[in-house]
């Protein structure tokens, strides 16, 4: 199996590798996203936007304690794996340390969140009751393999397991949350979505494996942990910095603008979640040129990724600044129309997201820590001064300005380090096309004034034109893609 898989890996060109893991990738969250937006609209509309803020400060903060349990284990064991994945007793390996050092921590991270809901919200059982339920995230995950089946180029698995969970999670609360009452079913169901994803994943390593190893003693989990480190404190800054728009309308508004914020930032989050995949995709592919120090192969094939990601994130850009209106109505209703106008105003964000997705997964398949940790650093630093100030005096729409802030902050950080390390060749000419392309674009669906799946359509078909006569897209391209698809 493992030969099999090097001999079809040699017949694939870097490109070729790269979009296979991406589509499969994306096709994975794409169904997710979609099963989770689907939940959102559902939720909103059955909860109420108070109580959905609250479920929405529920997921933010077990989110930090997700970090700690995991550490920075995730990224580090997917880089190992990739280097690994024709010798499968270093994925044995691998698997077995990684998981006994995310078991303990998960422990410890489900102990403080149930400590946190019973002792600072007595007097919300609708947020206490949230916390204590949610607390047992951190040892669910701990049994989600997405990292090491990344790494093996095993994406297939991810996707199937992927659709399982959502299902569950959709098809549960469209039949059993009724109305704000059941608040906590809710959670519980989202909860057994990922049980059954994790689990899922968890039986297919083990039979790609035989034997798990789990060892808790305290030198092997230190060194691991150790290991690990620099990609958790990465991790942590990277969490605290998207959390503070949540937190601070916590301090400063009130669970109805929660509400509003979260569901703007999910919409949000569809998009960011492709581009992190293009990073994930990535990583395999550039850690062969890494591991044959091969610079010029390096920065060719990093050009070609920001190449990528600006490519569909400008078009994106102006796409869902123009349909935004018509993107809330038909999805939540008039009720909720003030996300609206923080989506024209959060949309912005998804260019320098795209950006840094690219530079983050060189950076951490280069094993550049400390960059990725100064740079994460800076923008939760900068992003908290900033998203008080803001927050306090403007409420929500100062939070879909801290957004933006940060995410720019964040990116340029990663270009200033990225270029100590290599430097790359930008197509400032290709970068115009784009441009142009994405303002037409923009300007074709708002004359068009149809409603928001006939606009995306027309959109995405007036820029593929646009993209094939600027050459944007190039014949070799599409014949690459197809040559993926006859194989």
């Amino acid at each position: 199996m493992v030969i099999n898989q090097k001999q079809n890996m040699a017949l694939l060109s870097n490109k070729q590798r790269f979009i296979r893991n991406f589509s499969l990738l994306l096709s994975s969250r794409v169904i997710s996203a979609i099963l989770t937006l689907l939940v959102n609209i559902l939720l909103i509309k059955k909860l109420g936007t108070s109580i959905y803020g609250e479920f929405a400060f529920a997921l933010t903060l077990s989110g930090y304690f997700l970090s700690i349990a995991d550490t920075g284990l995730s990224p580090f064991g997917e880089t190992q794996a990739a280097k690994n994945k024709n010798n499968i007793n270093g994925i044995n390996k691998i698997v077995g340390d990684i998981l006994s050092a995310r078991l303990l921590l998960s422990l410890i991270s489900t102990v403080i969140i149930i400590f946190i809901g019973l002792l600072l919200f007595k007097e919300n059982p609708h947020q206490k009751n949230m916390l204590i339920a949610i607390a047992f995230l951190p040892l669910i995950y701990a049994l989600n393999f997405s990292w090491v089946l990344r790494g093996i180029e095993k994406n297939h698995i991810i996707l199937t397991t992927t659709l399982a969970g959502g299902l569950i999670y959709f098809l549960g609360v469209l039949l059993l949350v009724k109305n704000p009452a059941w608040y906590l079913a809710a959670v519980l169901l989202f909860l057994a979505g990922s049980i059954i994803t994790s689990a899922f994943q968890f039986g297919y390593i083990k039979n790609l494996i035989k034997k798990i190893k789990i060892n808790f003693s305290y030198s092997l989990v230190k060194k691991t942990v150790k290991d690990s480190l620099p990609f958790g404190i990465f991790a942590w800054f990277s969490i605290l910095y998207i959390s503070y728009p949540i937190v601070f309308l916590k301090i400063f508004s009130d669970n109805k603008n929660i509400g509003l914020y979260f569901i703007t930032y999910k919409l949000m989050a569809f998009i960011f979640v492709i581009f992190n995949l293009t990073g994930n995709a990535f990583i395999p592919v550039i850690s062969d040129a890494i591991k044959t120090k091969d610079s010029e192969k390096e920065s060719k094939i990093l050009s070609e990724l920001i190449k990528f990601t600006y490519t569909f994130s400008i078009p994106v850009c102006f796409g869902g600044f123009v349909i935004s209106h018509n993107l809330i109505a038909e999805l939540f209703g008039l009720k909720i129309i003030e996300s609206a106008m923080l989506l024209r105003m959060m949309v912005w964000a998804i260019i320098p997201v795209g950006i840094s997705s690219a530079l983050i997964s060189y950076l951490m398949a280069k094993n550049a820590k400390k960059s990725l940790i100064k740079s994460a650093a800076f923008a939760s630093i900068i992003g908290f001064i900033f998203s008080v100030f803001f927050i306090k005096y403007f409420g929500l729409k100062g939070a879909a300005y801290s957004l933006n802030f940060i995410e720019i902050i964040m990116a340029g950080s990663l270009i200033y380090f990225m270029y100590k390390i290599i430097k790359i060749k930008f197509d400032v000419i290709n970068f115009i096309k784009v441009l142009s392309a994405s303002i037409i674009m923009a300007y074709a669906v708002m004359l068009a004034e149809q409603r928001l799946i006939l606009s995306i359509f027309i959109g995405m078909a007036v820029y593929a034109a646009l993209s094939l006569i600027l050459k944007t897209i190039t014949k070799k391209d599409i014949k690459e893609l197809r040559g993926l698809i006859v194989k």
